[in-house]
């Protein structure tokens, strides 16, 4: 089933806000805790891209005519269930860290920040990759 634009623009907006956070690295420990504002955008921008995930598996679902789930991890697992991804499992970790910026901002370590800006950008693209291919399909 080809989604609509929606999908398209979450997809690109996923991989302009990847491509700016790739331009940090390598990020260090000291340069977060010497910069309020930078710490807190790179935050905010992880939070965006993890929404957008989200955002783009409810989509799918709703286009497919299934139920949207209230979990955002449950979300993924449809997407598995449908195909359009692997393995939801790949992902679990993101939704949890999402959950950390929302509800737990206040105990966000600053090593964790960095470890996914330095290493983990990459299950972003791998997302956008195993989702794209649908969008296409007519």
């Amino acid at each position: 089933m080809k989604y609509n634009g929606v999908v398209a623009r979450k997809l690109d907006l996923i991989g302009q806000h990847v491509s700016r956070l790739r331009g940090l690295a390598p990020l260090t420990r000291a340069t977060l805790e010497n910069d309020f504002f930078l710490r807190s955008g790179i935050e905010r921008t992880l939070q965006v891209c993890i929404e957008a995930m989200i955002d783009v598996a409810n989509r799918i679902i709703c286009l497919e005519n299934r139920p949207v789930s209230t979990d955002s991890f449950a979300s993924l697992r449809q997407l598995q269930d449908l195909h359009v991804l692997v393995d939801a499992e790949r992902y679990r970790n993101m939704i949890k860290f999402r959950n950390l910026i929302v509800h737990r901002y206040e105990q966000i370590d600053t090593d964790i920040l960095v470890m996914v800006v330095n290493q983990c950008l990459d299950d972003f693209d791998h997302f956008t990759r195993e989702v794209e291919p649908h969008e296409r399909q007519g």
